[in-house]
């Protein structure tokens, strides 16, 4: 059996989470079962609508076209538009195990871990030190970037399976690592990073001179103090600038900030540098600290040396400096935002054992620590990493202890992903139409720096629905029954991207395939079919309107309508139709393009007994698939005259092309279908 491949967006994401299907949930309008593919992979989904560095977008195919899918900004509309659903909704853990498991730390890595082993069946209570759940989520992020709200909201979802936090516990000082041993069968420390590094540089104990988590912390919690009107900033990852947007929302006239990498080398995002410098921050590049100048022991400026190189040859941290230039920066604060180091506090009178580095001993492999039953996950062991990464690492430390704790042995963790079908082949992109990404706009920044409010807006419904239908669905399209295949090359002529081939039986290339369902349509012995779309659940959708309206003593006829799903904008708009069709008697069935409608799905709401068949289309030049709309005014055709042959009038077939949907109204349709406006034999109309 050949080995599954994936969708590079699905490969690119560290919990692999479905992108593929959750678009194709969002463009039928079904967000709730968008959501659960989301959560499944993820339960700080909220918590990455907002800040995830989408990985996946990286790797979207789409990109090759014209520009990637929009996958972060789809994940939050979803979770923004199924909060009641999310409270309301209930998840069945397994049945309860006898055992104990406590969790040291409630940030991401830490509440998945909580979230995976709950539903498992053991019992979990989570430690805090701080007097809120969500670690550096709650204590660091500033609140332009993630409002506390949206933390709680995933968390929350966590508690409720019965999960216990306990806040404003510090383990080491309030009980001991030795005391948790007793009650407990397996302990998991997911503490993170919680301590900001500092310089040993000369004057670097001068008064005005400040750590980045602590003043973080201190902007998080609504008590910043004072910086003065200059402030340096020291780093060039995302809590420099963090720290530096932070500060100019808090009146600084003046903030720069100090980078030892090069521009390129820069490890914070590229899209935070790009808005920092939009707020007016100006970013030095290549120069490390040489010394604090202080007068009277308080900061007036700072002193930095070029750096030639950061890394050597090897590529380990090894920087070199040009010692002879030299510039200076007048400062009234300095914050030093250099890297983060783990607070082994909770350690205390324990024989966990340290790494001369100030780091826990660990096995990555079993992602244990040095004492039997005591596991780690997270920053904590791993090192600063994205939200989405401990999310990861909170999957599979809750692997290893569920192992661990039924049957004694410790697991060796493997984070295997399947093979990425790679880039779409270039004579297959060039064949592709382009679809422009639907951006939000921002707050301008003369707006955004005035407070620490969110300049993001989610999506509109509309936008939403706009960008989902973006995703071309990799790997999600048409496979072969070879059995029924009779290698007749009919797939081969009508495919609009070149994808099928024939050598014994019919092949379709799924690094190729666009998955419009075409081939499917056409072919002659039924021998091809789409992962993503089957007309068999069609059918019993129709018998059941057909058997429930009868039974209501409906006289008139009845009537089924095809309908491109690309021709609705909202949801609203589609259930409201739906509803309001079928209290007339008509079927609205919404499809991700009508050109998927074979010959027999055309014909069998007929034989099933329905009066009539109606398809709407979207107008040509904004269909996805070159073709077709001409393909399908083929099939339609044959129909009709398949119609007249068994001597059943073809006007019991109609097909409309519209350019937009609100240029049909639910109402027209409706006054335009019981009246019985049909088109002449064997010809399909354009209706406008």
């Amino acid at each position: 059996m050949a080995e599954e491949r994936k969708p590079p967006c699905v490969v690119s994401c560290p919990v692999m989470t479905d992108t593929r299907f959750y678009a194709q949930k969002i463009s039928e309008g079904k967000y709730e079962e968008a959501l659960e593919i989301l959560l499944r992979a993820n339960p700080f989904s909220s918590v990455c609508g907002r800040i995830c560095h989408h990985p996946c977008e990286k790797g979207c195919r789409r990109a090759k076209i014209d520009s990637a899918v929009s996958l972060r900004m789809l994940k939050r509309f979803v979770v923004e538009n199924t909060q009641e659903y999310r409270n309301s909704r209930k998840r069945e853990p397994k049945a309860k195990l006898n055992r104990k498991v406590a969790i040291i730390g409630s940030g991401p890595s830490g509440l998945t871990a909580a979230n995976d082993l709950a539903l498992e069946g053991y019992s979990i209570t989570v430690f805090e030190k701080a007097q809120n759940p969500g670690g550096m989520l709650h204590l660091a992020l500033p609140r332009y970037r993630l409002p506390y709200s949206v933390v709680q909201m995933d968390i929350q979802d966590i508690l409720s399976l019965g999960v216990i936090l306990k806040c404003g516990v510090e383990v080491g000082k309030d009980l001991t690592l030795a005391e948790l041993r007793k009650e407990h069968n397996a302990i998991l420390i997911a503490t993170g990073l919680a301590e900001s590094r500092s310089l040993d540089v000369p004057g670097i104990d001068s008064e005005g001179v400040f750590l980045a988590i602590p003043y973080l912390t201190s902007v998080a919690l609504g008590n910043p103090f004072h910086l003065g009107k200059k402030v340096v900033v020291i780093g060039g990852g995302n809590v420099a600038v963090d720290v530096a947007r932070s500060v100019v929302r808090l009146g600084a006239e003046k903030v720069v900030m100090v980078s030892l990498e090069s521009r390129k080398e820069m490890p914070a995002w590229e899209s935070e540098i790009k808005e920092a410098l939009e707020e007016g921050i100006e970013i030095i590049n290549s120069r490390g600290p040489r010394a604090v100048i202080n007068q009277d022991h308080r900061v007036a400026g700072i002193e930095f040396k070029k750096c030639v190189s950061v890394f050597d040859q090897d590529q380990r941290f090894n920087p070199k400096y040009d010692e002879k230039n030299v510039m200076l920066l007048p400062a009234d604060s300095i914050m030093i935002a250099i890297g983060q180091r783990v607070d082994l506090g909770f350690a205390r009178d324990s024989n966990l054992k340290t790494l001369p580095a100030g780091r826990l001993e660990f096995n990555p492999r079993t992602m244990s620590l040095s004492e039997p039953g005591i596991f780690g996950a997270g920053e904590v062991v791993y090192g600063p990493g994205a939200a989405v990464e401990a999310v990861q690492k909170g999957h599979l430390v809750a692997r290893a202890i569920d192992h661990y704790l039924k049957t004694g042995q410790f697991l060796e963790i493997e984070d295997t992903r399947p093979a990425s079908i790679g880039e779409i082949p270039e004579e297959t992109f060039k064949k592709i139409r382009e679809r422009k990404r639907v951006e939000v706009e921002h707050l301008s920044a003369q707006e955004r720096v005035k407070g620490f409010m969110e300049f993001e807006r989610t999506y509109t419904e509309e936008e939403a629905l706009r960008e989902a239908r973006r995703c071309l669905s990799c790997t999600a399209g048409a496979f072969v029954d070879e059995a029924l295949c009779a290698s007749c090359l009919n797939c081969v002529r009508i495919c609009p991207f070149g994808v099928a081939r024939v050598e014994k039986t019919a092949i379709m290339p799924e690094e190729k395939c666009q998955s419009c369902g075409i081939c499917a349509a056409e072919c002659p012995a039924a021998a091809i079919a789409l992962k993503v779309f089957q007309t068999g659940l069609m059918k019993s959708e129709i018998e059941e309107f057909l058997r429930h309206t009868r039974e209501k003593g409906k006289s008139e006829s009845l009537i089924v309508c095809f309908a491109c799903l690309y021709e609705t904008r909202t949801r609203k708009t589609l259930l409201e139709g739906k509803q309001e069709m079928l209290q007339q008697g008509i079927l609205l069935i919404p499809i991700p393009c009508v050109g998927k409608l074979s010959l027999p799905d055309l014909l069998s709401p007929l034989a099933l007994g329905a009066e009539s068949v109606v398809i709407i289309a979207c107008a040509g030049e904004d269909c996805l698939y070159p073709g077709a709309d001409s393909l399908l005014m083929r099939r339609v055709t044959k129909a009709k005259a398949l119609l007249s042959e068994i001597q059943v009038s073809p006007e019991k077939i109609d097909f409309w092309k519209t350019r937009e949907a609100a240029e049909i109204s639910w109402q027209a349709f409706l006054q335009i279908s019981k009246t019985k406006t049909m088109f002449s034999q064997g010809e399909v109309n354009d209706h406008k």
